[in-house]
């Protein structure tokens, strides 16, 4: 919730823009190699099938164009969550059986149950949109990019370092927890750098009209709103935003960085940035790997969190290729070892624990600010932005 000087370069590797290189080979043919993939799906809480499209087609595009692992085949043993704590539980206990080299997590909110089985079966868990505790913070999980928490800090560093703001509103989905204490500590970080008008309106995700919320967080015309929800709510946000004929600016978190949700604002999307930590893919990209993501992925389903599932794949992929036998264990110590290692669509990572204050999970805590062009998101900085120091203003650091 502040401007650092990162590379810009596409997928951040200092040798080359995506984190996946290599020419196509033969099909790979040795014993498949598992990976476990989980993520929510049919859940009024927030559903995110094209997340499972879009670790599907990376786990395709890695054995069509690049050999497998050491030719050996990928295969991704999935499973989908309703965003219960039971079912989070219920697919890590079935994907553990399964015996994968690793899990890769799409977004699921009750994943913070599921930790400790990975923990206790030895198998690491990555995740390219984590949302809430137990992703963040524990042994076993390694975040490569930093989901919401990293979206709200940039967001956060960008209104105060750039905009230079003085009003903030808030609109956030009451889900007690991480979440809500994420709020709350950006309402520290913004009083302490000296935005003096900050509110803060809590709404249910499933409310039946999100008008008298949003009247209530524009009041005052604030310079700045930020919108904290999921994409299902986000659309009908965005919707009511424009049929109030909202002008302030409107800042969205990634899983709201849906072209769903932008089509909802029938064309007025002046005002809306989006912050993710992918950068935008579009169908005449020149990065190979972005290529094959708008190539895999339909239009309509690329959105940071399928950026985040296609990212995660491909990155476990890129770290087991470099091992002399892929394990869980040795892919542990290879992720413990990163240091600026290349991403995919996204800014290197570092898993040293020491990336956000507090949430030694998170190995990347940079986003981009994307606006839409009424065809699909375009980079608003042409920066990355990693505002994680400001967690020290809440702990008096």
């Amino acid at each position: 919730m502040v401007l650092a000087g990162c590379t810009s370069e596409r997928g951040g590797g200092s040798d080359d823009g995506g984190g996946t290189g290599g020419t196509p080979a033969a099909a790979p043919t040795g014993t498949p190699l598992l990976i476990g993939y989980v993520t929510q799906e049919n859940s009024a809480l927030g559903s995110f099938p094209e997340t499972r499209v879009a670790a599907n087609a990376a786990a395709a595009y890695a054995n069509a164009e690049l050999n497998g692992v050491k030719g050996r085949p990928i295969k991704l043993v999935t499973c989908a969550t309703n965003g219960s704590p039971e079912s989070s539980q219920d697919c890590a206990n079935k994907l553990v059986a399964q015996k994968p080299v690793a899990v890769v997590g799409g977004i699921d909110i009750a994943a913070e149950t599921a930790m400790k089985i990975y923990e206790t079966a030895g198998i690491p868990y990555v995740s390219g949109s984590p949302q809430l505790n137990g992703e963040l913070n524990s042994p076993n999980s390694y975040s490569l990019a930093g989901g919401t928490v990293a979206e709200l800090l940039g967001i956060t560093d960008y209104l105060t370092s750039v905009k230079k703001v003085r009003s903030v509103h808030a609109l956030y989905v009451d889900l007690p927890g991480l979440l809500t204490i994420a709020i709350n500590s950006a309402k520290s970080i913004l009083t302490a750098k000296g935005v003096t008008d900050v509110k803060l309106v809590a709404e249910k995700a499933d409310a039946a009209d999100f008008a008298p919320a949003l009247s209530n967080v524009a009041s005052g015309n604030p310079d700045a709103i930020v919108v904290i929800f999921q994409a299902q709510a986000c659309a009908r946000i965005v919707q009511a935003a424009s049929a109030l004929n909202i002008q302030a600016p409107m800042y969205l978190i990634g899983s709201c960085a849906s072209p769903a949700v932008a089509k909802a604002a029938g064309g007025q999307t002046d005002n809306l940035i989006f912050a993710s930590g992918y950068q935008p893919v579009t169908d005449d990209d020149k990065d190979p790997v972005a290529a094959a993501f708008a190539e895999r992925v339909p239009a309509d389903q690329r959105t940071s969190g399928s950026e985040g599932s296609f990212s995660a794949v491909l990155v476990v992929r890129d770290l087991l290729e470099e091992l002399a036998d892929p394990t869980p264990a040795a892919l542990i110590t290879a992720l413990k070892a990163t240091k600026d290692h290349p991403n995919v669509l996204a800014h290197p990572f570092t898993c040293d624990n020491q990336q956000v204050p507090l949430l030694p999970s998170i190995c990347n805590a940079s986003v981009r600010l994307l606006t839409w062009n009424g065809k699909g998101f375009a980079d608003l900085t042409g920066d990355w932005l990693n505002g994680s120091q400001l967690v020290n203003l809440t702990t008096g650091g």
